[in-house]
């Protein structure tokens, strides 16, 4: 593996270019591992910050993932999504596997409780789980929901299934829109050990606000989602 020191082209926009031809030639396989970041650097003859900056826009662009305590490894083709189908509150798949990490009743802070317009110290459901696919995390997701709207509510019932449904089919709520927000957010501690991946690798962070047909908040989400794993599109007729 040789790069020019000489090229004006930074070293590591070059370490980049040169694993980037190995993934998209092949020559580095889906779930592939890489090489150590010190085994990369002797290989390229740059120090190990050079190369660490580019695997993570490597990361950055889906073509590689990192596993905290593994390594790091080439990525597989990702899901792509419609963007415009997240604000949809109707959805034709049967299963929605999740597993659930915590449901507890409490009384809300401050800043949950202005998510939803209520006063500080409201009772509400607060709800932790992870979105899986192919048994793999791919989204964590924080729910909060008012408890006066859906008192009777239980882990079962949010076992494998949509809050969305569970407020309509159980709770008989009318949604009437949600409200979402998308920006980078940088995976650590927790987070990041819930969905597999190293501390410091950037995921999309959602957060979003279900109305029922009366205008009332009636839930308020917050999503990491692992960007390796899922890439939004949108398509407009022009």
């Amino acid at each position: 593996m040789k790069i020019d020191k000489n090229n004006h082209v930074p070293l590591y926009r070059q370490v980049e270019l040169v694993l980037e031809e190995k993934i998209k030639s092949k020559q580095w396989d889906i779930g592939y591992q890489l090489p150590t970041e010190q085994e990369l650097a002797d290989l390229f003859d740059v120090s190990t910050i050079t190369v660490k900056r580019a695997v993570i826009e490597l990361v950055n662009k889906g073509y590689l993932y990192r596993q905290r305590g593994k390594g790091t490894f080439v990525a597989g083709t990702t899901n792509e999504q419609d963007i415009t189908a997240i604000f949809s509150l109707v959805t034709e798949e049967e299963e929605h596997p999740h597993e659930l990490i915590s449901f507890s009743i409490e009384d809300s802070d401050r800043e949950v409780a202005e998510k939803l317009g209520l006063e500080p110290k409201t009772k509400i459901f607060k709800i932790k789980r992870l979105k899986i696919e192919k048994n793999e995390p791919v989204t964590l997701e924080y729910t909060y929901l008012p408890y006066e709207l859906c008192t009777s509510l239980t882990p079962d019932d949010i076992n494998n299934e949509l809050i969305y449904n569970i407020l309509r089919k159980k709770f008989h709520i009318s949604l009437g829109k949600a409200k979402l927000f998308i920006k980078p957010y940088i995976a650590l501690d927790e987070k990041a050990d819930r969905l597999h991946i190293e501390p410091g690798t950037p995921v999309f962070k959602w957060e979003r606000f279900t109305y029922s047909k009366q205008g009332e908040i009636v839930e308020y989400s917050k999503f990491y989602d692992r960007q390796d794993k899922i890439t939004y599109y949108t398509e407009i007729n022009i």
